[in-house]
């Protein structure tokens, strides 16, 4: 009987689905995490019939997908993609819109694949572009290793960088690391690669991203995994190049039911050394200086970092972050300087023996909370930060005149500099976003509260010591507020085409205050900030993206402060309390052909650049001080390939590049500098063997050349770079052995030794600096605890954008 009715019950069923047709299904598809999963198969099929699919469509990168007309036979959807678990949705005649989660399948591990054709490593979206790990030869590497390997980001595996932008941020699952330069390149050499899940490369960040100028971001988003207990990497380094260097570091994972602790400490240790011989030549005197000087020291830093995250709710987070770092730096620069006149008459003749110390601290904190509505999308973020920094520099010149046979004759100047910076920063940022049909919108406020304080001391030497000339002390101090709302709009209009239109509306008001003259000055603006962004996919081998972007970037604080740093006898630095932001317009156009191309055209405008203009004043002194130079703009064109061949027992890498730039005339304080313009044209390759695949030995390869470059005046030589790494696999450990150097080429001939050229109308100076071109080093990793431990769900917090301008 009850089969009976079972089979009148699908009868009646298929007379109301022949009966009833729906115009549209559609539905988002989100991970356990409220991910958006992109590129996921959507199948609709019936279930009495298995081998027929009626309707095929795949998601987008917001997770949607749309059918059109489905077939009134379909009453099952089957949703399908790598790395989850496949899973299957009844449908009814009644069903217009679906919300499916989709959980990750960890059990799947394949021990060999032979893929044929073409496989897709890179895909470009409306504003980044997203790499696979899965693809990455180092993925048995730390994260620095591996950004080798993702397109237009430069890596030697001590340093990286986006190709074309000024400035690298690193951001983890959307959050930013709030780290020293060197606590980040710790962080990413003590992050295993096979953690990583995908790395997105983002050329011209959006309008809820704060950032200054020209800057670009990569964001590492990590592997979601859900097992408990501790997790860990120990990574240790030593090269040598002219001295000894060290640098080593702990990331500690701790997971146990709500909680998530993320913990890191790393430590570096460089002594360095560098010879510099330097000619300037001051056109409007006919004056020419000689300086030569041995530079010796060391540079201690220390660094820690602790991630926390607690679940509250299955839709409640509270978290935060405590960071800190010091770094002690102390030099030694011993020389001589001579002067002469027109007729090539001695003017001045020294000798110096400097000291420089410097020490600084860093501590911030950070609180967030996070909020998930019951919409799938729908997410409150808020965030806290204060940042306390202690930068304390110590100059002290000693000179001595010196008779023709360059022996002493008598004290030139002794003088002491201390030059100390205390700053306290606070910020904060709330963001919303929700997922309305095809659209996802995004809007928010941020903003933060800068105060800065110089107290800076010249002490002059004398018969009885040292005393205090106020007169060139100088007490600076500079307080900023600036706040920020942005609006963000994504919608996918038909399937292959997306757009983007973001702004930003910034309020600044910044007052410098100029104690030891009574001076203040008040500025405040107001800048509407825009940005669109295009995605077209053509087809599978043929993907087009268009970003506008209107940027700003602020003058760092120490460029305001007006206190003269001495650096020789004849030269000294300064700042300017007058500087106003540069105002920056980009355009981007990129098209990825064939899967594994990528041609990338970049035209950037700058207004009001800040540029350090070295000029010689009537007393033939040598000043160096930043200026609003006018307008700069540059052109970059590049291509990039990554692919693997000798059956993948290879990985190649590469990018080319040429940047076309132009600066107009400058004039400073009745100084005239003409304009320039300059092309440079650039290779980067990485290259990776597989020796052995049973004993785990490969072999990785990097070449960097660039021509002849003139940047802000300064002409630099061509350079050829070479890196060579030799790697073992012993386990849960890594030994790699490699070395580098640096070749420069001018005047014909091949060298190792640095020229700098700076030439202005008003001077004309050439050094040329002998430093440590050639080094070998070690490194060793190890790798210990439960691999799966799901790290903290980092995400971006407001307070570093000031910290990086300290």
């Amino acid at each position: 009987m009850k089969h009976i009715l079972f089979t009148i019950f699908i009868f009646v069923s298929g007379i109301e689905m022949y009966s009833q047709t729906r115009s549209q299904l559609t539905g988002e598809i989100y991970t356990t995490e409220n991910t958006p999963v992109a590129d996921a198969v959507v199948i609709l099929k019936d279930s009495l019939v298995n081998t027929t699919a009626y309707n095929i469509v795949y998601s987008d990168s917001l997770g949607r997908f749309s059918v059109l007309a489905p077939n009134a036979r379909a009453n099952q959807l089957l949703i399908s993609c790598l790395g989850y678990k496949q899973t299957i949705c009844p449908l009814s005649t009644s069903i217009n819109h679906l919300q499916i989660i989709l959980k990750e399948d960890n059990s799947i591990k394949l021990d060999e694949v032979i893929v044929k054709g073409i496989r897709q490593r890179t895909k470009v979206e409306s504003d980044r572009l997203v790499y696979n790990m899965d693809a990455n030869p180092f993925s048995d590497d730390n994260a620095l290793e591996a950004f080798k390997y993702v397109p237009f980001v430069a890596s030697d595996g001590q340093h990286f960088s986006i190709i074309g932008k000024s400035e690298t941020k690193i951001y983890v699952n959307g959050r930013e690391k709030k780290l020293a330069p060197d606590a980040v390149g710790d962080y990413l050499k003590g992050l295993s690669a096979d953690r990583i899940k995908s790395i997105e490369v983002i050329h011209s960040p959006n309008s809820s991203f704060r950032g200054e100028g020209n800057f670009g971001i990569i964001n590492i988003l990590l592997k979601q995994k859900e097992d408990e207990g501790l997790q860990g990497s120990l990574s240790a380094q030593v090269w040598r190049t002219h001295y000894m260097k060290e640098r080593g570091n702990l990331n500690l994972m701790y997971h146990k039911n709500k909680l998530a602790l993320n913990c890191m400490v790393g430590f570096s240790n460089q002594s360095d050394w560098k010879k510099d011989e330097t000619e300037s030549f001051l056109k409007e005197t006919t004056t020419a200086v000689w300086q030569k000087s041995k530079i010796t020291g060391f540079t201690r830093r220390a660094n820690g970092t602790i991630d926390w995250s607690y679940q509250l709710s299955g839709k409640d987070e509270l978290g935060g972050n405590l960071n800190f770092s010091y770094s002690k730096l102390d030099w030694t620069d011993k020389g001589r300087l001579k002067q002469t006149d027109a007729d090539k008459e001695d003017m001045l003749s020294v000798q110096h023996n400097n000291d420089l110390g410097r020490d600084r601290t860093d501590a911030g904190i950070n609180l967030f909370y996070q909020h998930r509505f019951n919409q799938q999308g729908q997410v409150l973020n808020i965030d806290f930060d204060y940042i306390y920094s202690r930068n304390k520099q110590f100059v002290w010149n000693r000179m001595d005149n010196l008779d023709d046979n360059l022996q002493y004759l008598s004290p030139y100047n002794y003088y002491q500099e201390i030059v100390p910076q205390s700053s306290n920063i606070w910020s904060s940022k709330i963001e919303y976003r929700q997922n309305v049909g095809n659209n996802q919108l995004m809007a928010g406020l941020d903003s933060y509260y800068s105060k800065i304080d110089n107290k800076d001391t010249f002490m002059q030497g004398t018969d009885d010591g040292y005393v205090e000339d106020k007169k060139q002390n100088s007490h600076f101090a500079l307080e900023e507020w600036t706040s920020a709302l942005f609006a963000s709009w994504k919608r996918e209009w038909i399937s292959g085409f997306s757009t983007r239109l973001g702004c930003r509306l910034e309020y600044t008001d910044y007052t410098t205050r100029q104690y030891s003259l009574q001076e203040k000055s008040k500025n405040d603006f107001v800048r509407v900030l825009p940005n669109l962004y295009i995605n077209y996919r053509l087809s599978p081998d043929h993907v087009f993206s268009y970003i506008f972007s209107n940027r700003m970037e602020r003058p760092v604080f120490s460029l305001f402060n007006p206190f003269k740093v001495y650096t020789s006898a004849t030269s000294y630095t300064t700042g300017n309390a007058k500087l106003n932001p540069e105002i920056m317009y980009g355009q981007t156009l990129q098209y990825q052909f064939f899967k594994r191309y990528i041609f990338q055209a970049t035209y950037q405008r700058v207004n009001n650049q800040i540029y350090e203009l070295t000029f010689a004043t009537d007393d033939n002194i040598q000043v160096t001080t930043p200026v609003n130079a006018g307008r700069f703009e540059y052109v970059m064109l590049a291509l990039n390939t990554n692919t693997s061949y000798l059956k993948e027992y290879a990985n190649l890498d590469i990018t080319v590049s040429y940047l076309w730039q132009r600066m107009n005339d400058i004039e400073y304080e009745n100084t005239h500098t003409k304009g320039y313009h300059n092309g440079v044209f650039q290779i980067d390759l990485n290259n990776n063997f597989t020796l052995s695949k049973q004993h785990k030995i490969s072999f990785d390869m990097n070449v960097s050349y660039n021509t002849k470059d003139v940047s802000f005046y300064t002409e630099t030589p061509m350079k050829l770079y070479l890196y060579g790494q030799l790697k073992k696999r012993f386990k849960a450990c890594q030994l790699s052995l490699y070395g580098f150097c640096n070749l420069y080429m001018y005047d014909g001939k091949m060298t190792t030794h640095w020229r700098n050229k700076y030439e202005t109308d008003n001077i004309q100076r050439i050094s040329l600096i002998k430093g440590e071109p050639i080094g070998v080093g070690l490194r060793f990793n190890y790798y210990f605890g439960n691999k799966k431990v799901n790290g903290t769900n980092e995400r971006k917090t407001s307070g570093s954008e000031a910290k990086r301008r300290l």
